[in-house]
């Protein structure tokens, strides 16, 4: 008998993980790349893959810019990968795939490139979506500004209990947390006047250090109520399988098998915190020895090497990495 293939997952970053002139390497040197991009242009409605090449961090920021860069970036990372495998398009989990991949995750957005790798939804349809999930996103913090600040060096519960307080002395704060990264890495989001009491206190409450996101809103908060609602009725109209390998939940850590409730994941989760640090050790828990990142930059595994231990830990952004990865995986 075949000794049983090592325990791979495959994690997909959100926004934060976009540059200018990302997935030209991949483009340049992988067929499969190449069509996951055109395929991407064509669900977007024009030229993405240009956009991304020749745009600078302005024409980037859009979230309606952004995220389908984002994922197009990551899958295409991912269909090369394949490429070097032997294998066919950008999903995971089909018979002959020569990787034991038992769980794909995603931060935020990540997570509908995730979907696009469990074969759940093309590329072009998961573009087109997550296009229409930016331009919501931003006319919800339109409606009700607001911004986020990363903590680092806080728990979660002193970042919650300082969020409360500060609720409490402001009228009408909505402040929260909106992601939870790593053990002493949180992301809070709300109104204007709160992050900015957060900035200025948040040395004092102990924190190392506290970062403004370069972000247009209160992402993950209840600020994007008027956005998930907007995406619900936009799910409607995309086809969603099951997935050939089981997703990893934002919200509650649980696997996701069934398409009405990755369909309620995708929807519900843009106006929940990202438990990321939980899905994570949920993803431990399942007896995994290698976690790979698709896309452009590595923020997540620097979130990992914060939190996982005896775990290998890769990244796939170009094709040099592509053939790197996928050697280590299949010689192991």
């Amino acid at each position: 008998m075949a000794p049983e293939l090592a325990r791979v997952a495959f994690v997909f970053p959100g926004q934060g993980s976009q540059a200018p002139g990302m997935g030209r390497d991949l483009r340049d040197s992988s067929a499969a790349a190449r069509g996951v991009w055109q395929a991407a242009d064509a669900g977007y409605g024009t030229s993405l893959s240009r956009l991304t090449e020749n745009g600078n961090d302005d024409d980037l920021r859009p979230t309606d810019v952004q995220q389908p860069a984002i994922v197009a970036a990551s899958v295409a990372a991912v269909a090369a990968f394949n490429q070097v495998l032997g294998a066919h398009g950008a999903a995971v989990g089909a018979n002959g795939y020569p990787l034991n991949v038992v769980a794909l995750a995603g931060h935020s957005v990540g997570l509908v490139s995730a979907v696009v790798a469990a074969g759940c939804t093309p590329i072009g349809e998961a573009v087109a979506l997550v296009r229409d999930r930016g331009r919501f996103m931003a006319a919800a913090a339109f409606q009700k500004p607001g911004r986020m600040a990363a903590i680092l060096g806080l728990g979660l519960d002193a970042v919650e209990d300082l969020t409360e307080s500060i609720r409490t002395e402001i009228p009408g704060s909505y402040v929260a947390v909106a992601n939870v990264n790593a053990p002493r890495q949180v992301v809070v989001a709300g109104d204007l006047a709160a992050i900015d009491r957060i900035v200025s206190q948040g040395r004092k409450a102990g924190a190392r250090r506290v970062i403004p996101l370069n972000v247009v809103g209160a992402f993950h908060s209840v600020a994007m109520l008027p956005a998930r609602a907007a995406m619900h009725d936009r799910l409607v109209a995309v086809g969603i399988d099951p997935p050939a390998v089981p997703l990893i939940s934002n919200i509650d850590a649980v696997r996701l098998t069934d398409p009405s409730a990755i369909r309620a994941e995708l929807a519900n989760h843009i106006a929940a915190p990202v438990r990321w640090l939980d899905g994570i050790r949920a993803v431990e828990a399942l007896g995994v020895r290698h976690i790979v990142e698709f896309g452009h930059g590595s923020v997540l595994t620097g979130m990992l090497r914060r939190t996982v231990k005896g775990i290998a830990l890769h990244n796939v952004s170009d094709m040099d990495s592509a053939s790197a990865v996928a050697a280590a995986l299949t010689n192991e």
